[in-house]
């Protein structure tokens, strides 16, 4: 039997939680050889994970953050893609548990998360790929417009350029260089072929995520005999555990199943509170009443007022949702300014 392809997976930022100790030792539990890359030295890899260096793969700075979110994403998506150019290593995120050994013959190693996405989170490439040199290439203007992009989003940011003033890759919409981008490349070269069925490595939806730490439902039913992996979308269940399960899943459930089986401590490595960069700001009423009235008189997309004011989509349409539900005489007094006219 041939031997297990290496898994490596990249992380920025201070020590594990207990989440993507579970997911990285499912992995050398499974008989993999699994590196951890990393910028500054991880004091808590769970046993049978390597320490590797991520300078080695991809420089540390310019560290690519988004700027509305404060996340190295961008870094990550880019690093990866350097990682399979230099290695013949399966990446995948540090929130992929191992279900079953990834035991492909291909170095073609990705799969649908959804019908026309195909995710990120799992990827292998061979160094040769037309996909992954593509994409290394188009990543070098770090102004790139995308062709994947929709007309209006494309003329928006043309315009910008042509104005002189370009919009960054880490100005631009959450996710411009993750999933859509490779789905894009692989349909332009062919890889697209390779993809798996979403049952290999996204049995569990994002819109179902909660599901595995709840213990009313059957996880392993979801389950068939040709996944290999669980993606947990921790972005947004890590929030979930750590405000309102008490930093763990519920008693009973597919996910604190896992963590007896692996052996994983929670109390050990809780999840820390998320960060919430300019949360006064965002609180401040007579700024959602400035954002949300913006979007209302539509002047400005949606994706122009994310950018101008560094907040998401979700708060500009919250904010306008606010407006058009019929907000308080205070809230509107904000708006003015207090004046109360």
């Amino acid at each position: 039997m041939a031997a297990l392809p290496e898994i490596a997976s990249l992380w920025i930022g201070g020590r594990l939680s207990w989440l993507e100790q579970l997911c990285l030792k499912s992995f050398a539990d499974a008989g993999h050889h699994v590196t951890l890359y990393s910028y500054a030295p991880v004091g808590n890899l769970p046993p049978g994970v390597h320490p590797g260096n991520a300078a080695e793969i991809f420089p540390g700075e310019p560290m690519l953050r988004h700027a509305r979110t404060g996340s190295p994403a961008i870094h990550a998506d880019l690093w990866r893609l350097h990682l399979l150019r230099n290695t013949r290593k399966i990446w995948v995120d540090a929130d992929m548990y191992c279900h079953r050994p990834f035991d492909f013959e291909t170095p073609h190693v990705f799969g649908w998360e959804k019908e026309g996405l195909v995710c990120n989170a799992v990827l292998g490439l061979p160094p040769d790929s037309p996909t992954l040199n593509g994409l290394l290439d188009f990543f070098r203007d770090e102004y790139a417009i995308a062709p994947w992009l929709k007309p209006s989003q494309r003329q928006e940011l043309e315009a910008a350029r042509d104005a002189g003033t370009p919009v960054h890759m880490t100005e631009q919409d959450w996710g411009f260089t993750g999933p859509a981008a490779v789905t894009w490349f692989l349909r332009e070269t062919g890889e697209i072929g390779h993809a798996r069925p979403q049952n290999v490595f996204y049995p569990v939806s994002f819109k179902h995520r909660n599901h595995m730490i709840q213990s009313r439902f059957d996880i392993p039913s979801r389950l068939g005999p040709e996944t290999r992996g669980v993606h947990f979308w921790a972005r947004r269940m890590k929030p979930r555990l750590e405000e309102k399960e008490g930093n763990r899943p519920r008693r009973g459930s597919y996910m604190e199943g896992l963590i007896a089986k692996h052996g994983i401590d929670p109390g050990a490595a809780p999840i820390p509170p998320k960060a919430r960069p300019a949360a006064a700001r965002r609180d401040d009423p007579a700024f959602r009443a400035e954002i949300g009235l913006a979007a209302l008189r539509g002047e400005e997309s949606v994706g122009q007022l994310c950018r101008r004011h560094a907040v998401d989509e979700r708060f500009v349409k919250a904010c306008r949702e606010r407006i058009e539900q019929g907000a308080t005489e205070l809230f509107r007094d904000a708006a003015a300014g207090g004046s109360g006219t």
